[in-house]
């Protein structure tokens, strides 16, 4: 006596595949998914082997990744290709705080757009201080400190 059907079998694979992509990034196990529901639906049509079930699965899993990825995926994530602006990521000149001190050779770490970034400098530059971003080296900003003006100066020091 058959507990389960195939068709039902497939049928919850392929969910449980439809919903194991939403945690893994790539988006390949969603094709596996249409093809367990896709064997899924042949078993119920028809009568079908083991093998044959497996032969639809890995046909129809295979075609559908191939054929159907490129445009599944831009109704998903969008069309990047224009979206997408060669500029860096933080403006020269921007006023920034380190968090984490900044003696060179070594990296530090700033405070910029709510995340903190990898930073050198060509002098030591202590945490807490304001400092302005020269450039962007990849992922590491290169900063120098501000000068403070003259009243600030006199201010901290009267």
């Amino acid at each position: 006596m058959q507990v389960l059907s195939p068709w039902l079998v497939w049928c919850l694979v392929g969910l449980g595949l439809l919903l194991f992509e939403l945690a893994v990034p790539g988006f390949v196990i969603f094709f596996f998914g249409l093809g367990a529901l896709a064997t899924g639906l042949a078993c119920l049509v028809f009568e079908v082997s083991l093998n044959g079930q497996l032969l639809i699965f890995i046909i129809f899993s295979l075609l559908s990744l191939v054929l159907l990825r490129r445009f599944v995926k831009r109704a998903f994530t969008g069309d990047s290709e224009n979206s997408f602006v060669d500029e860096p990521h933080a403006a020269k000149g921007e006023l920034v705080t380190v968090e984490t001190g900044i003696v060179p050779p070594a990296e530090g770490k700033i405070r910029y757009s709510g995340t903190t970034w990898r930073a050198r400098a060509h002098e030591p530059i202590e945490a807490g201080r304001i400092v302005e971003i020269v450039e962007q080296d990849g992922l590491v900003m290169v900063v120098k400190p501000v000068v403070e003006n003259k009243k600030q100066t006199e201010k901290n020091n009267g």
